[in-house]
């Protein structure tokens, strides 16, 4: 693809995959506490994070990497007592919301893309058009993991090669196609335990210093550098047999705060249409699935 002309050129010119991978490995170090833990009080502050919701005190962390991927107490995001609500799978920020139309979602004011290509799967516009999606985005001082937002068979797994724009609100305005342009990983299958539900999607995308996306019932590796030069490739991580996933279990997690995008099929239930902007939690109630779920369940400490 082309370079957008409305971002800064140094940022079109950065080498982004191998900068990720730099970045992550460097997150990865494991520092002395008396020099961590200062550091990660700025970060805490500057950003807004929960100190009270984590699960451990700042100072037990040891990268920031530990931090980034932390866990929060008990209760902290308890899911919605209605059996058939569908819950937030992340905290963040809407970023869209709305109806899969001619095959299409929407990424920013008059900036299409394709069901098809976003989920790397031909006929997957058919499936979809009429259903809804949310897109939401984790900021750097969100909670970084994932949860499942409802009861789901886990058919098919597929890691999506591709760039590492960042996906903050200037990006998403300025590179068209983003979300389907980023590496990302893709799980699709079917609303309920049983397999009989309509389907969904569920997407992770990789970001600027975010290549890094972890699956909590698959291993994956993604932004790994024979791939650098070969974006687009689907490749194939489908579990060996169907899964049966649970409301509220965690599905993954970014090292860094990005994106993620679920798409439902007009059976498989109907996802709120919340403003751009709207602040969302894991667990909050944000549409409705066509089958009931058991017991609610705390979601804060995974699995």
């Amino acid at each position: 693809m082309s370079a957008p002309a409305s971002l800064p050129w140094w940022l079109v010119r950065l080498p982004r995959r191998r900068l990720s991978r730099f970045v992550g490995r460097a997150a990865r170090l494991e520092l002395p506490r008396w020099l961590l833990r200062p550091l990660l009080g700025l970060y805490a502050r500057f950003y807004g994070v929960r100190r009270e919701e984590m699960a451990r005190p700042l100072g037990s962390y040891a990268s920031f990497v530990d931090f980034f991927t932390r866990t929060l107490v008990p209760g902290a995001r308890p899911l919605p007592a209605d059996a058939t609500a569908i819950a937030s799978p992340a905290d963040g920020r809407i970023a869209q919301a709305g109806q899969v139309e001619a095959g299409t979602l929407i990424q920013a004011k008059g900036m299409p893309y394709g069901v098809d290509e976003l989920l790397a799967e031909a006929g997957a516009a058919r499936t979809f058009e009429g259903g809804t999606y949310h897109v939401v985005y984790l900021a750097p001082g969100d909670y970084h993991r994932f949860h499942w937002p409802f009861d789901a068979t886990i058919e098919s797994v597929r890691h999506v090669t591709g760039e590492l724009w960042p996906v903050n609100a200037g990006a998403v305005a300025a590179v068209p196609r983003l979300f389907a342009v980023n590496e990302r990983v893709v799980v699709t299958g079917r609303v309920g335990k049983d397999g009989l539900g309509g389907r969904y999607a569920f997407v992770a995308v990789g970001a600027l210093d975010v290549g890094s996306i972890r699956l909590a019932f698959q291993d994956i590796e993604t932004n790994v550098a024979v791939h650098d030069h070969l974006p687009g490739l689907a490749l194939d991580c489908s579990p060996p047999q169907h899964l049966a996933a649970e409301r509220g279990a965690e599905l993954g997690l970014f090292e860094l705060g990005s994106t993620v995008i679920v798409v439902l099929a007009p059976d498989a239930g109907t996802l709120d249409v919340l403003p751009a902007g709207q602040v969302v939690r894991v667990g909050e109630a944000v549409g409705r699935t066509s089958q009931g779920h058991p017991k609610p369940a705390d979601v804060a400490s995974p699995s």
